[in-house]
């Protein structure tokens, strides 16, 4: 094990790999519930509820984001997409 690729030395490690992990799960197809999880780790909370999606807002940003509340559904990749640059990972 002495050309280990991780070296994992304390649980602030363990969290940034498991959010690049997670981050990249994307090519399999995300789901709107591990998408919110992401957003509320990044800052974001719930400013209201929408008929079909949730307002979030981030004390930084000017601009609000919609997340769907479809739960296990897959993300299409340009919602994805676009969602990624607004919540900034």
């Amino acid at each position: 094990m002495e050309n280990d690729i991780f070296s994992i030395s304390g649980i602030g490690h363990i969290t940034n790999l498991l959010y690049i992990c997670t981050v990249n799960k994307h090519i399999d197809g995300m789901k709107w519930n591990e998408l919110r999880k992401i957003a509320e780790t990044n800052g974001w909370y719930l400013w209201r509820h929408g008929a079909n999606h949730d307002v979030y807002r981030h004390p930084d940003k000017s601009y609000p984001i919609q997340i769907g509340r479809h739960g296990t559904e897959e993300i299409k990749n340009g919602t994805f997409n676009k969602l990624k640059k607004q919540i900034g990972f």
